[in-house]
């Protein structure tokens, strides 16, 4: 019985992910690559395509009006962030490799350095195609 339960319930959640539908927390460690996504945030729509979710590595479009977007380019996913925090003098990092709905994406632009860093405005939704 328990099974079967649990059989249904994996059903009901692909079946919730394979419709696209809204999604508070997405971990990138439970997409497959070649798994697309968006991102809508208070001033962007992000589209991406999962390269490799180990290290977030991601073919990431951006759009201002989600009609015209960017062409892809490699960005890495690093994890949810409420932000800079001025007292700390950097980021606050809440959930490395997760995005979450009502927090910014920390996004590493091209690489992983420091510097290529920049944060999102906050997460309104959150997609899975």
């Amino acid at each position: 019985m328990l099974l079967r339960c649990t059989a249904l319930l994996c059903a009901l959640a692909s079946t919730a992910i394979a419709r696209g539908d809204d999604l508070k927390q997405i971990a990138l460690a439970n997409l497959n690559p070649g798994s697309r996504f968006e991102i809508s945030t208070t001033d962007r729509v992000y589209r991406g395509e999962m390269v490799d979710p180990t290290t977030g590595e991601t073919r990431l479009a951006a759009s201002r009006d989600g009609v015209q977007f960017s062409q892809p380019q490699t960005v890495y996913l690093l994890g949810a962030t409420q932000g800079r925090q001025a007292a700390a003098g950097g980021l606050m990092l809440v959930k490395m490799n997760q995005l979450q709905t009502g927090m910014r994406v920390e996004l590493g632009l091209g690489s992983l350095q420091e510097s290529d860093r920049c944060v999102t405005e906050p997460v309104q939704s959150l997609h899975i195609d």
